[in-house]
């Protein structure tokens, strides 16, 4: 039986995210249950650097991003739907999870693929793709606009990270990654516990501490515990 041209579209981008999900260690994502053959709603996850914000630590690095995506029955005629799902800082996503496409938002293009939105939306969570004059979370906006050009992105990887040549170097461990900065009220820290290690970074039991340049030191009579050292 012949396929529409909508059950077209939906087989292309099925089988495109499944060579994208070969092809990065970045990208992953599932189906969610449905009656139809071909899917219509997935679950996105990107594993790579992004910011989120915290009551307890300020701005921090987030590893884990979900986002949600429901290709309804006018796609791809009209956009699908999008959600973040996951604690997310950027400029042009809502605090409750609505996305900004910039001008894919009100002059929808057809031709845009579910793998190209997913490079956007990768290139939003690190860094590379943001606009704080038309933001959707001012604070995020305002923070942009104080931080120097060299921060972002904050990672240098392409989502086709598997593909020969496509991955930068990674930064050595005796070089600590500079974090974003967050508020702090203290005038002074030398060092502080931290209470866990998770998928979603470091969670700390002080609040407005600024993490500036750090790393982890491992303490052997904890495994799932570290200290984190202030330099200079």
């Amino acid at each position: 039986m012949r396929k529409s041209p909508r059950e077209r579209r939906l087989q292309s981008d099925f089988e495109s995210l499944q060579l994208l999900q070969k092809e990065s260690s970045i990208f992953s994502f599932d189906t969610v249950s449905s009656s139809r053959s071909l899917p219509t709603k997935y679950r996105l996850t990107f594993r790579g650097n992004g910011l989120k914000k915290s009551a307890f630590s300020g701005i921090n690095i987030t590893s884990k991003h979900v986002v949600s995506v429901d290709l309804g029955s006018a796609y791809p005629r009209l956009a699908p739907g999008l959600l973040w799902e996951t604690n997310i800082f950027h400029p042009n996503i809502s605090n409750n999870g609505v996305v900004c496409l910039g001008g894919y938002g009100t002059h929808w293009v057809p031709s845009l693929t579910l793998c190209e939105m997913s490079t956007m939306l990768w290139d939003m969570i690190r860094y590379k793709n943001f606009d704080p004059e038309s933001p959707y979370n001012r604070e995020a906006a305002l923070w942009v606009r104080s931080q120097p050009e060299t921060r972002f992105p904050i990672d240098h990887r392409p989502i086709r990270n598997l593909i020969g040549g496509s991955n930068p170097p990674q930064t050595s461990s005796s070089q600590p990654t500079r974090s974003p900065r967050a508020i702090v009220p203290n005038d002074h820290v030398d060092q502080m516990r931290v209470v866990e290690i998770t998928d979603d970074g470091i969670e700390i039991l002080e609040s407005g501490i600024e993490i500036i340049d750090a790393k982890l030191v491992a303490n052997p009579s904890h495994s799932r515990t570290a200290e984190i050292m202030f330099l200079d």
